[in-house]
């Protein structure tokens, strides 16, 4: 039964795929090795295809003295018929169409702010700001310079905190993630003028170096059951608010992203095929249609004993992942590093989810047959069927073939729109849905707000904060049913999570007039509107910056940090030149 490919929306900076790939480098299957210990089916799985192939009771008396022609058998003697089952079709509950898009508690939000609060909530960065304040109160604790300590060292707030996520999205807009953190604040016009507005560069250093997710003091407790101790909390509920806010479409993507990171954490993998190499591996299941973010999965090695101890082999990952979408009907595409033939009944049969993809050649389900390549016609392809699962064995270039294998399709459909290569329809499904969590990578990468850090918390935040910048921005256009490009919006986003803090510093902050310009620009005020500080008589006390034996008093206050300076430590400047 022919089913229609899904009709795949591309964000704007992300070129479409061609058709003509008929495999990625990593579903090469003719000359991968595979690295998981091969299984066999267990008994009550033999049990189950024993029913199958000699237990149909649709079949007629004819069918039982078939030719053995008929039937293709692998080593394990899994057989497998030439032709369909007629007598199995139905009309199958995966066909349905969901009705997929913003659920109700996200739908009243319609600027870029308040979408990207569905996701990170201000409880979610209170939290931040409760356990990064008890690391700056320790820095403070030990810091010698009474100046550092008022001007750098002081308490940050929520209002703090969304302007440094804000200055992060801008800077990625730039593509100054991974630049030099000074270049952002170069006065030279080589640098970022809201960057210089928002908070100096010392404090934004000061504040990456101190961010914290996690209470520090009981933290080596946690870490005795849970390897992600220090990120857990924060990952939770941000995977949970993407989940409540959004109903997925009925394609759906499983496959692994790479978290570049090469500092020291114990669960940091190697993965050649990727980018950077080396890094934390998350495992994403995506929405293939709009590339909204369901669920993931950071792998955290070997567990030690205790709740979040846990299996990392393929079915099991796939089990977890799967688990918000459970008995939804829909369908499930992953590569051949996932794909096996019991775990694609699995997903059927327990979870009421239909699954396709690649498999590779080592796998004792498949028919000798099959692996043939002498004598085969090129763009040939043989079908091996069974009552709810579909093998392929495409011949897509001389002596290589693509084998495939769905619980989607039922029948021996060919693709028509590929022309002279004659796909089958498993194939050009499979290259239309694969991409999903290779294109989120690609969007992340393209505006990655990324820094180069030696703690590995900053990087899962980081990505975290990746993923939030899409799925508001699905969020965003779905409620507002408009046309903006993902560039604007992260624009709108970094600026208005900036404009609080701005309007908070505006009477006490130290400006040139060019840049306090720019400062009434972002917060919507106009020229002449903010007001000066009301002057007070201040009692004479000493200065901070002479030495103690000087004993020199004075009236004369810092214009930022309120410290009192005599003449000899400051430095005059007009009214004009302030901006006020």
């Amino acid at each position: 039964m022919a089913h229609e490919n899904p009709d795949l929306q591309v964000l704007g900076e992300v070129e479409s795929e061609s058709s003509g790939d008929s495999s990625t480098e990593d579903d090469d299957i003719d000359i991968d090795t595979d690295h998981l210990s091969q299984r066999s089916c267990t008994s009550e799985m033999e049990q189950e295809l024993t029913d199958t192939d000699t237990g149909n009771d649709d079949l007629d008396l004819d069918d039982e003295n078939i030719s053995a022609s008929s039937y293709l058998t692998s080593q394990n003697a899994t057989k497998w018929s030439r032709r369909p089952e007629q007598s199995n079709v139905r009309t199958r509950s995966e066909d349905a169409r969901l009705l997929a898009g913003v659920n109700p508690i996200g739908r009243n939000a319609n600027t870029a702010i308040q979408c990207w609060k569905l996701i990170i909530t201000d409880d979610m960065l209170q939290d931040v700001v409760k356990h990064t304040n008890i690391e700056i109160q320790l820095k403070r604790s030990i810091c010698t310079n009474s100046h550092t300590q008022k001007c750098v060292y002081y308490d940050t707030s929520l209002f703090e905190l969304k302007a440094f996520i804000g200055l992060l999205y801008l800077a990625g807009l730039s593509h100054a993630n991974r630049s030099n953190v000074k270049d952002l604040w170069r006065s030279d016009g080589c640098g970022l003028e809201v960057c210089r507005i928002t908070m100096t560069l010392r404090r934004f250093g000061f504040l990456q170096n101190c961010l914290r997710f996690d209470d520090k003091t009981t933290r080596q407790e946690r870490k005795r059951t849970d390897n992600l101790a220090a990120i857990r909390s924060f990952f939770e509920s941000f995977l949970s608010n993407c989940q409540a806010i959004y109903t997925p479409s009925e394609y759906m993507t499983i496959a692994e992203q790479l978290a570049a990171f090469h500092g020291r954490c114990s669960f940091r993998q190697c993965l050649p095929n990727k980018p950077s190499k080396y890094g934390i591996k998350i495992y994403t299941l995506v929405d293939a249609k709009t590339y909204y973010t369901f669920n993931l999965e950071i792998y955290p090695g070997i567990q030690p004993p205790g709740p979040y101890s846990c299996s990392n082999k393929p079915n099991d990952i796939i089990n977890r992942l799967v688990a918000p979408i459970s008995q939804s009907n829909r369908n499930v595409t992953f590569n051949s590093w996932f794909t096996s033939y019991p775990l694609m009944l699995h997903l059927l049969r327990e979870h009421h989810l239909t699954s396709v993809g690649t498999i590779r050649k080592n796998k004792a389900e498949i028919p000798h047959e099959m692996l043939q390549v002498r004598n085969r016609e090129l763009y040939s392809t043989i079908f091996g069927f069974q009552k709810d699962i579909t093998l392929a064995s495409y011949m897509a270039k001389k002596n290589k073939v693509v084998l495939l294998m769905s619980t989607l399709h039922h029948d021996g459909s060919i693709d028509r729109d590929t022309s002279t290569q004659m796909k089958p329809e498993m194939e050009t499904f499979y290259n239309k849905t694969k991409g999903g969590v290779d294109t989120v990578d690609e969007l992340c990468s393209n505006y990655d707000v990324t820094r180069n850090t030696k703690r590995w918390p900053m990087i899962v935040f980081y990505s975290i904060l990746n993923m939030s910048g899409i799925n508001s921005f699905i969020v965003y256009k779905e409620n507002n049913k408009c046309k903006i490009s993902r560039r604007n919006f992260l624009r709108g986003l970094g600026l208005e999570l900036i404009r609080e803090q701005l309007q908070r510093k505006r009477d006490k902050m130290f400006l040139p007039r060019e840049l306090h310009k720019t400062d009434l620009e972002l917060t919507g005020q106009q020229p002449g509107t903010s007001q000066r500080p009301t002057r007070t008589v201040k009692k004479p006390k000493r200065c901070q910056l002479c030495p103690k034996k000087k004993d020199r008093k004075t009236k004369h206050t810092c214009y930022q940090c309120k410290g009192y300076l005599c003449m000899e430590h400051a430095v005059l400047v007009c009214e004009d030149c302030l901006g006020l």
